[in-house]
């Protein structure tokens, strides 16, 4: 999967997003998000679906910060369970998906565990190996947010300080730092944002610092897709490798 240099520039302006007008989405954006699900799936061993109507499970859904209304379309991030990191991926493959929906002008909003699984799973394929993990519902928005939505945003709006996200005993250069300050805008459950970087004898390592009501491995994967964009943007192209069960960000080529 070719990363796209337009993911990076979603990261900035991206958003969750908790009110939807009621429109189902085009043709157009259906087909390039599917596209892209294809891809991902082949790339990474996953089943992930996208469900053109899901309104029966989205009308009147309950969200950690308040209610989701208007969403018609989700997709369900879903994978066989026995696969080894299996969340992490899940969290990482599908903020390229979200960051795709964003220049589509698809708003988009991740969703944990607050949502009814059993309902979802009669939109979707699941066999006994295969786990739900979490959904993100999609839509299209207005501009401006709702009142609502500004409220929950000014609530859970969690300003982090860059030195404590960084571990770093040398010289940090700059693909770092545009990787970090990426990964630092990355979206997790109840904006805990559960993980930091070390960079040390040269070595670039995420990992998580704490709990977040069991999606800390989602915000994991998450957060290394964005430092992965933000170091392509500083012209390094990079790969997450795990190696003695840790990631490790291992330099594939510079342009």
């Amino acid at each position: 999967m070719e990363l796209k240099k337009e993911w990076h520039s979603a990261v900035n302006f991206r958003t969750s997003r908790r009110a939807y007008i009621d429109k189902e989405l085009g043709e157009f954006e259906v087909n390039r998000i599917t596209s892209l699900i294809n891809e991902v799936n082949k790339e990474g061993n996953l089943k992930i679906q996208f469900i053109k109507d899901g309104s029966k499970l989205m009308n009147g859904f309950k969200a950690s910060y308040g209610m989701i209304s208007g969403a018609k379309s989700f997709i369900a991030l879903v994978g066989n369970k026995n696969i080894k990191n299996l969340k992490s991926r899940i969290g990482y493959y599908g903020e390229f998906i979200v960051l795709e929906c964003t220049n589509l002008g698809v708003g988009s909003c991740w969703l944990g565990g607050t949502y009814d699984k059993e309902e979802c799973k009669k939109h979707i394929s699941l066999s006994k190996d295969d786990e739900l993990v979490c959904i993100i519902c999609l839509g299209y928005v207005n501009k401006d947010k709702s009142l609502k939505e500004k409220l929950i945003s000014k609530l859970s709006k969690n300003t982090m300080d860059k030195n404590k996200f960084l571990i770093s005993q040398d010289q940090v250069p700059g693909w770092v730092n545009s990787g970090v300050d990426s990964a630092i805008k990355a979206p997790s459950a109840l904006n805990k944002k559960p993980v930091s970087y070390s960079f040390i004898n040269g070595k670039l390592k995420a990992f998580i610092t704490k709990g977040n009501h069991g999606f800390e491995e989602v915000d994991l994967g998450i957060a290394m897709s964005h430092f992965q964009l933000g170091a392509l943007s500083n012209g390094i192209y990079g790969k997450w490798e795990v190696e003695n069960q840790e990631y490790v960000f291992k330099i594939k080529s510079t342009s």
